[in-house]
């Protein structure tokens, strides 16, 4: 039994291998929901809240089972993907997870979009080359980034998102942070396909059902898939005994 664990910025998920992923808030609340599981074989552990988190995390963990997590660490080449980052150390934990899953589901050139706290935008060519990656605000962190910096005040939202002209200061807020981080991505993909056509897009996070139902309007195009547990999948794919024998890190 292995229990996986993709400690994000705002939210812990977590599951254990082959069932369905949960979502707790912080480290109490996961101490919690699995307060009375069996010792598990492995933990293994996306982490991008930082070192004294990690810390907390092995404490607990060996406190309560004398077992230690293995946190991921990037690799130069892996499950097919290719890191050109001259320190691949330097790439996100979460970022290059979820481009070993999206690469592993379309099988080739793609773009992976992660529409959390930030939007992270990955680029893979046909071989698994990563091509590099954009990131910016995430949708909340946009609209509260203008709400704190402005007299602008949000309302909470009584209608759908969109993506629209706004009537209306907060619509044109609302709609316009949609309207941007969409045209990111189209953007993205553009640029993408001017060398691989009909590349798949895979959405990943907690607004990419937002995202998907914009661009899907927009492009108006098959190959865009919600994987919602997408880091999970890829924390999955580094389990040593599914790891590439090619995985290396210099």
């Amino acid at each position: 039994m292995i229990l996986e664990i993709d400690a994000g910025n705002t939210s812990l998920k977590w599951r254990w291998r082959g069932s369905a992923a949960s979502s707790v808030s912080s480290l109490r609340q996961l101490e919690s929901a699995i307060a009375d599981a069996r010792r598990p074989d492995e933990v293994l552990v996306c982490n991008v809240r930082g070192e004294e988190f990690e810390a907390e995390l092995t404490a607990w963990l060996v406190d309560k089972w004398e077992l230690r997590p293995q946190f991921a660490t990037v690799a130069r080449v892996c499950g097919g993907v290719r890191i050109q980052y001259p320190d691949p150390s330097r790439l996100g934990a979460d970022r290059w997870l979820a481009m070993l899953a999206g690469f592993r589901i379309a099988g080739g050139s793609c773009l992976v979009v992660d529409s959390g706290t930030a939007l992270t935008i990955d680029m893979l060519d046909a071989g698994g080359l990563h091509l590099g990656g954009y990131i910016m605000p995430g949708l909340e962190t946009s609209r509260a980034a203008l709400t704190r910096d402005t007299s602008i005040r949000l309302a909470p939202a009584d209608a759908a998102e969109s993506a629209a002209p706004g009537n209306d200061t907060a619509a044109a807020v609302r709609n316009g942070t949609l309207f941007m981080l969409c045209s990111a991505v189209r953007a993205a993909l553009e640029r993408r396909e001017r060398q691989d056509e009909n590349t798949p897009v895979i959405l990943t996070g907690g607004d990419a059902a937002i995202l998907h139902a914009f661009l899907q309007e927009e492009i108006g195009r098959n190959g865009m898939q919600i994987v919602p547990d997408l880091v999970l999948d890829g924390l999955a794919l580094t389990c040593p005994d599914e790891r590439n024998e090619n995985c290396a890190t210099s």
